[in-house]
């Protein structure tokens, strides 16, 4: 992650997603970041200091049960326009990973400098509602919307060959399905070749899914 000095990049970033509409009763030093792609917003082995607003290019949501296993949580479900809401709201809250998909580019701001003020803030506040009832609006019309094998699927993309999916219930969990109907499509895997059941709730994948099958 690097800090972008440029103050005509920053004010411009502002200006375009007119961040300072948000603040009503205080105004928080705001810093320019910039992500390579592969690079962590934020994960739960380093949790962001940072409230941080995405004002360019895209990222991925996912999780990460164990070691040898990662499941995506979405990967577009919901555009991340803001980053750290439960960063801010409970500071023991484990975060997802986030990662840069491409450039990624943030207008940020310190969490623990500006905390007594920002909870403070009705406008603030408010966004942080907004945010989360979005969130998970969108999450739960991911799970409408996409059929079974295609949210199976978008889970696989993710996973190369020799990662293991060990934590069936999460994973059903987190695309809304049972465990027995997510088993059922784990074996239509198996049979193409693309995963290998290796003993009781444990997959190994045997080559990278580069579509989802239709």
């Amino acid at each position: 992650m690097e800090t972008m000095k440029s103050r005509k990049v920053l004010d411009h970033y502002i200006a375009e997603a007119h961040i300072e509409r948000y603040f009503s009763t205080c105004s928080p030093q705001l810093y320019l970041f910039h992500y390579k792609p592969g690079e962590f917003l934020t994960s739960p082995f380093s949790p962001s200091e940072y409230f941080q607003f995405l004002v360019d290019g895209r990222v991925r949501l996912y999780d990460m049960p164990d070691e040898s296993s990662t499941f995506t949580i979405t990967a577009s479900f919901h555009e991340l326009q803001i980053i750290g809401e439960m960063e801010l709201i409970d500071p023991e809250f484990d975060p997802f990973f986030v990662e840069a998909a491409t450039d990624v580019y943030t207008v940020a701001l310190h969490i623990g400098q500006n905390y007594d003020q920002l909870m403070q803030d009705p406008v603030f506040l408010r966004l942080l509602c907004i945010s989360l009832a979005k969130k998970l609006q969108g999450a739960s019309q991911l799970t409408e919307r996409f059929p079974l094998r295609d949210r199976v699927g978008k889970s696989l993309l993710l996973m190369e060959p020799g990662q293991h999916i060990t934590n069936i219930g999460k994973l059903a969990e987190s695309i809304n399905v049972s465990n027995r109907q997510l088993l059922r499509v784990l074996k239509e895997y198996c049979d193409k070749g693309i995963l290998r059941h290796e003993k009781k709730g444990s997959y190994v994948m045997v080559k990278k899914l580069e579509a989802v099958p239709k």
